[in-house]
């Protein structure tokens, strides 16, 4: 009789053996790790909407209103040569087509939207 229990046994034990070496898993660690070279430059496109020309409402990270420039230059990397902020400037202090100018970089902003053109 204990012959026939072993006998009996001995499949479901294998079988039992079996099933856990094949759920076993085994852990993974991974990292990515991603460094720059000494003097690397990272930036990010000029957005194809922004047009030289035109009048933008611009709203950067650090809160506060939107400020409106007349984007005067596009460069591809992220730069802008706009006139100074309409709600900084009276026109009347300046000669016309000679407001005081400034870069910015638009990969910054958190909104940009095209305005109507200055009246």
């Amino acid at each position: 009789m204990a012959s026939r229990r072993s006998v009996l046994l001995l499949p479901l034990g294998a079988l039992f053996l079996g099933a856990t070496a094949f759920t076993t898993r085994s852990t993974v660690l991974a990292q990515d790790l991603v460094r720059l070279a000494s003097g690397s430059v990272v930036s990010l496109r000029t957005p194809e909407f922004v047009q030289p020309g035109k009048r933008y409402a611009f709203t950067w990270a650090g809160g506060g209103p939107a400020q409106t420039y007349v984007v005067k230059t596009k460069r591809e990397d992220g730069w802008v040569l706009v006139e100074v902020a309409d709600e900084n400037t009276n026109p009347i202090y300046f000669v016309p087509s000679d407001l005081p100018t400034r870069w910015l970089n638009v990969g910054t902003a958190i909104s940009i939207q095209e305005m109507r053109p200055h009246q």
